[in-house]
């Protein structure tokens, strides 16, 4: 009985997984398109977007007229939902932004550095970091950190372009937030699979060139990274 009640309650996840996706991709969709796009019933879409409503994850505005029938809501993101920290960290500067369940990124610090120190670069980050989890309190879930660098295990190994060797990057987290630490190749790649040029696409290679050469493999809609994170360089 347990397992039946912990399986339903993976399900409703992942369902409300694919609804945020939805509120992403497809803009002013409403409860009812939730249920078409996802094959589901109109009862489990609406008990779904209650649980998600209680949660604090979505809203659904006011109600838009869409031609004949009753004005139907549009689901936002909620106004108090969670809330992500992406930092970038290039050979000459730095940005940190904030984004929503809508997955629209609001750049809120920047600044170029022309340090080879770490702790010189990764001070006034920490700095921006701690002043957007002051601003929105509790609604930060994630810092995620993309650098021009090797990372294995949430550290950085080597950068040849910032000149950096083994760093830590534990000073950028954020308690009761989780750290994602990743090659910004591989983040580009990611975010051009998904919704770039290589959307629609299960496999796709993305070269960059910028201060050094670099990019990332996706195959079947995941990035390989191997075995020790040192599979694209």
């Amino acid at each position: 009985m347990e397992h039946r009640r912990t399986t339903a309650e993976q399900l409703r996840w992942t369902l409300a997984a694919d609804v945020c996706a939805l509120v992403r991709t497809h803009p002013g969709v409403t409860r009812a398109q939730v249920a078409k796009l996802l094959g589901i019933s109109t009862g489990t879409a609406t008990d779904l977007i209650t649980r998600m409503r209680q949660a604090s994850l979505l809203t659904e505005g006011e109600p838009r007229s869409r031609g004949r029938g009753r004005p139907t809501a549009i689901l936002t993101a909620h106004p108090d939902g969670p809330l992500i920290l992406a930092v970038e960290i290039t050979a000459s500067d730095w940005r940190v932004a904030v984004a929503g369940i809508e997955g629209r990124p609001a750049v809120v610090a920047t600044a170029s550095h022309h340090s080879r120190s770490p702790d010189d670069v990764l001070v006034p980050i920490r700095r921006a970091v701690a002043a957007q989890v002051s601003r929105h309190a509790s609604r930060v879930r994630a810092v995620s950190v993309a650098v021009a660098a090797t990372v294995r295990d949430g550290s950085i190994v080597q950068s040849s372009v910032l000149d950096w060797q083994r760093t830590s990057l534990t000073p950028l987290a954020v308690p009761g937030a989780k750290l994602f630490v990743t090659n910004d190749g591989t983040c580009e790649a990611l975010a051009e699979s998904r919704r770039g040029a290589g959307r629609g696409a299960r496999s796709a290679l993305h070269v960059t060139v910028l201060n050094g050469v670099g990019g990332g493999l996706v195959l079947n809609s995941t990035p390989v990274l191997g075995a020790t994170g040192l599979a694209w360089r």
